[in-house]
This record gives structure tokens, sequence and C-alpha cells, in this order.
């Protein structure tokens, strides 16, 4: 009997503080790329992080995994962003910008093989309602 496979989508949220900033940039060139998000004292964004697993469905329970574990593993990456200043405190971005692209990057690898019986499949970041960031497995 062949496998069934599913994916499954959860939600999350964190709240980070970053400056647009790339220091293999001039200050007039990081000026000129990021504008106001340039500010040397940073701004601050209320993100949400889709995530989205995928896995045989159990036969017994109908399901590929228990939610609760999927939270824990994903809580226990976004708890140290968590109002926090990306740039000062997390240190995969004291060298590279916090771009969105970035974050999105940073995420992809803390959570790539951190499931227990499922795949990341998808990832999408939202910034604001209108700017999103997302990579899906190849």
């Amino acid at each position: 009997m062949k496998k069934k496979f599913s994916t499954l989508g959860r939600v999350y949220r964190f709240s980070s503080a970053h400056r647009l900033h790339s220091n293999q940039l001039s200050d007039e060139e990081n000026q000129a790329i990021y504008g106001k998000c340039n500010n040397l004292h940073g701004h601050g964004h209320n993100y949400i992080v889709e995530v989205t697993v995928l896995g045989p469905i159990d036969p017994l329970k109908g399901t590929i995994c228990q939610r609760q574990e999927i939270d824990k593993t994903v809580e226990g990456v976004l708890e140290p962003l968590h109002m926090s200043h990306l740039d000062h405190q997390i240190p995969y971005f004291h060298q590279t910008p916090s771009t969105g692209e970035n974050i999105l990057e940073y995420l992809w690898e803390s959570l790539d093989t951190a499931f227990k019986g499922v795949r990341l499949w998808n990832l999408r970041l939202w910034e604001t309602r209108n700017n999103y960031f997302e990579r899906t497995r190849d």
C-alpha cells in the first residue's frame, strides 16, 4: 500500500526591531538603497510566520504529526527573536543585513532539520500587510 502524504500549516507571530544596513556598503549607499529603513535607531515589525510541513499520514491517527511538536519546535526558534533588536542580539545578523529575505533564510536554516517525522515544505514571512517573503522546498 502506497503511503499518503499531506501538509500541515501553522501560523506564528513575533515582534522585532532591525535596521536595514550592510557593513559592506558606505553610509551613502545604505541610505540610497534602504532609505528611511536605514535609520540609525532601527524600526520594528510585527512579523507573521507561516510554516508548512510535509509528512506521511499515519493510518491510525489520520494526521502527519502532533501539532504541539510543531509548535514547540517553531516557538523555540522564534523565542530569541521576539522583542529583540535582530542586528544587536542575534549573531546571524551581526554581519548579514536583516532584510526580509535574510530573516526568512535564517528561519529556514533554523527549522529545516529541526522537525521529527516531517519536513519543512514552505515558509512565508509577512513583514507588513503588503510585504512578504517566501521559500518552498525544491
